[in-house]
């Protein structure tokens, strides 16, 4: 039996999405082109990190059909989502509105994006599956010390705070202040270390990632440390660019 494939629009251009072990994937060179790349190969090269060359024969199992004897490249979600915070293209952050807010819930309620949904092809379409990394395991035989600084470098697919406000555009304090204002971070006591809101968390936006340090006694303690996954970073850009729209506007009247 064949694998599930969902086809999808974005600027009236097909893309399918095939399903592998419970994991979406995406024809690499097709996702990369309808960001704007104007290299999809080199995009993929520089900016994907699982990105698989599947021969005819495999593509065949999946439903797909390869457009090269030499086969197809597919990317997993995680990539998809690469792609689309590196692409410079204005479209983009409709893209990831279509996949946060709308593709992603009706390919989990139905398995497809259903007839009753059908996309406008006069819309901006996309599809990806949502990226969330698990932190890695620590490595055992490290020391202590070793052992929080490869807890705290362990950061594929995560991003810490400053970095987040990088990808995001603002300082480290206008981010922090606009992620308390919208609910997602807090401090307990309105002091100490900043922690994520759990709605947040299991949305899958925000992680704490757990490590090792000692007290002035040379006692060993756990501290968290909130991080923001792709997902995340995805989620916030949009909200961002939406505030400054509003207080753009605001400012105009």
């Amino acid at each position: 039996m064949n694998t599930p494939v969902f086809p999808f629009v974005f600027h009236d251009q097909e893309i399918r999405v095939v399903s592998r072990d419970g994991e979406a994937w995406f024809p690499g060179t097709d996702t990369a082109r309808i960001l704007g790349y104007a290299d999809p190969d080199k995009a993929i090269r520089s900016h994907c990190k699982a990105a698989e060359i599947l021969k005819p024969a495999e593509l065949a199992g999946l439903g797909l059909v390869a457009k090269s004897p030499r086969g197809l490249v597919l990317i997993p979600e995680r990539d998809v989502y690469r792609l689309v915070m590196k692409s410079k293209l204005p479209a983009a952050e409709a893209f990831e509105e279509m996949v946060v807010s709308k593709v992603l819930p009706t390919i989990r309620r139905t398995g497809s994006f259903g007839v009753g949904e059908r996309p406008d092809l006069s819309c901006v379409i996309a599809m990806a599956e949502a990226a969330i990394l698990a932190s890695q395991n620590a490595v055992k035989v490290l020391t202590p010390k070793a052992q929080a600084y490869h807890r705290l470098t362990c950061m594929d697919g995560l991003h810490t705070l400053t970095d987040a406000a990088k990808l995001c555009g603002q300082t480290r304090n206008q981010f922090l202040s606009k992620l308390e204002a919208v609910g997602w971070i807090f401090r307990s006591g309105g002091t100490g270390r900043w922690q994520g809101k759990a709605d947040k968390i299991k949305a899958g936006f925000l992680m704490h990632k757990y490590h090792e340090t000692r007290d002035v006694d040379g006692h060993l303690k756990e501290r968290s440390q909130v991080v923001v996954t792709d997902r995340g970073v995805a989620k916030l850009r949009l909200i961002l660019s939406r505030l400054e729209t509003i207080m753009l506007e605001g400012d105009a009247a």
